[in-house]
């Protein structure tokens, strides 16, 4: 029997996402029915964690399918080299695919576009429309809105992540606009877009592959209008917070704890309101991609991943934005696959533990393209088109330069900064990692640290392929 695979992959990825910012996966003050839409009628794979709790590193791992120390982007600041392999869009262009991108990849400083906004790198794609931060830049976004909305400007104008000027990121600010000439819009009509262009002759016969990154709902926290009618005096899910957390952690996570000591619970009621918001543009985004691709009869025949590189911790233990505390808040993400004709449409929710890093072996499998030897995440694709069990992993890894790493089991998460500085969580009596056990529990301690060192010897092997053992 021969494998039906999807004519066109659409990849969306998101930045600072949470997995409870949709609305189906239980959090009922989310207004997002397009990316309920796929959750409930795709396979949502409900304990997923990502490799590292920053963007660039992140990216760079579940974009190639290796771990953070295989990439040599372990923090924020390093770049992908610009012939890295492998890639996504290498990946796909090898499987037959035409690769477009469209909006935030973030393998490489997007500071070093103040002066030249030229993609220096493509990475494999054949289509670079960039723009790694809305507004920012004079890129493919703001070229776009200068030539359709030139009003619009100095509206969505934000200042550059690197001027003295910036500031004022966390405090919300509604923006009175149309939604479609916002960051996440422009990424939404461009998409329209491409699908308009991939009807022609020259492409028709030609499988595409297109990545989506939207730069929401990072901050700054500036939804348009529509974005933030929703949750206009909507009652917002309160911020868990437990009293001086600090106490019992060690440096440097104490002092990450201390960070809005100051901040009162409205405030950070606030923040998420705004946050949500945004969240919310890109859900009327993909509402208006899934609307295009139900018009043109492309639907069934498309493969939809959606995903995010770390969350936000949105006042969750007195905190927000993201750090190196690796709380499930920041670490555990939506991915979601929604394929008609591959998964039929009755939903299914994978409670297995996975990784990011194995979304992309996953879906170059189900799109019938060779997984390089080189990744180490794992394929399921085989098990999700039989509907099969997807195997479990026994743990979860992630890695922050300098030497900090997390290591999160079914009911135990360990984590180490440095040398000593060492947090233990027992899960199942405390789910919402406030006690740190590493102090009372010396066995599970010392059986965690053996987790932590042999996951981290199997991450770090060489991605090079061995010629020859002299």
């Amino acid at each position: 029997m021969k494998k039906v695979c999807p004519a066109r992959v659409i990849w969306i990825t998101t930045d600072h996402m949470r997995y409870d910012c949709i609305g189906a996966h239980g959090n009922a003050a989310m207004h997002t029915p397009n990316l309920d839409r796929l959750v409930n009628q795709g396979v949502s794979f409900e304990q997923c964690y990502v490799q590292n709790p920053l963007c660039m590193p992140s990216r760079c791992s579940f974009m190639t399918g290796l771990y953070p120390q295989q990439t040599g982007v372990t923090q924020n600041g390093h770049e992908l080299p610009w012939d890295f392999e492998p890639t996504v869009a290498r990946c796909f262009k090898a499987g037959g695919y035409h690769t477009t991108q469209i909006g935030k990849l973030h393998f490489q400083h997007h500071e070093e576009h103040d002066l030249d906004p030229r993609p220096r790198n493509d990475y494999g794609f054949d289509v670079m429309w960039l723009s790694e931060e809305g507004g920012a830049y004079q890129d493919a976004y703001m070229t776009w809105l200068t030539t359709e909305r030139p009003d619009l400007v100095d509206t969505f104008r934000v200042m550059r992540p690197v001027s003295p000027e910036r500031g004022g990121e966390v405090e919300g600010k509604v923006l009175e606009a149309p939604a479609k000439y916002s960051h996440s819009g422009w990424i939404g009509e461009e998409a329209c877009r491409f699908l308009e262009r991939s009807r022609l002759e020259k492409y028709r016969r030609t499988r595409q592959f297109v990545h989506l990154g939207f730069y929401a709902p990072h901050p700054p926290l500036n939804p348009t209008r529509e974005m933030f009618e929703p949750y206009d005096g909507r009652e917002i899910p309160r911020p868990f917070r437990g009293e001086n957390e600090w106490d019992d952690k060690p440096e440097p996570l104490s002092r990450m704890l201390r960070m809005c000591a100051d901040w009162e619970e409205e405030r950070f009621i606030d923040y998420r309101r705004h946050f949500y918001a945004m969240v919310t543009g890109v859900d009327l985004a993909v509402g208006r991609v899934l609307e295009k691709l139900e018009a043109q009869g492309l639907l069934d025949d498309t493969l939809i991943v959606f995903s995010s590189d770390h969350g936000d911790m949105c006042g969750d233990h007195g905190m927000i934005l993201k750090q190196i505390s690796y709380y499930d808040e920041l670490m555990r993400q939506p991915c979601v696959l929604f394929w008609p004709r591959g998964f039929g449409t009755g939903g299914r929710r994978v409670e297995s533990l996975v990784e990011m890093v194995d979304l992309l072996p996953t879906m170059l499998g189900l799109s019938g393209c060779f997984v390089p030897e080189a990744m180490t995440g794992r394929n399921y694709a085989e098990e999700l088109l039989a509907g099969d069990d997807v195997p479990a992993r026994e743990s979860a890894l992630a890695y922050h330069e300098p030497g900090n790493i997390m290591v999160r089991t079914a009911t135990q998460k360990y984590i180490r900064y440095g040398n000593d500085a060492e947090v233990l969580y027992d899960l199942e009596d405390d789910p919402h990692e406030t006690l740190n056990r590493a102090a009372d529990q010396p066995r599970l301690l010392e059986r965690m640290r053996e987790t932590a060192l042999q996951r981290m010897l199997e991450a770090s092997k060489s991605r090079l392929t061995p010629y020859y053992r002299f």
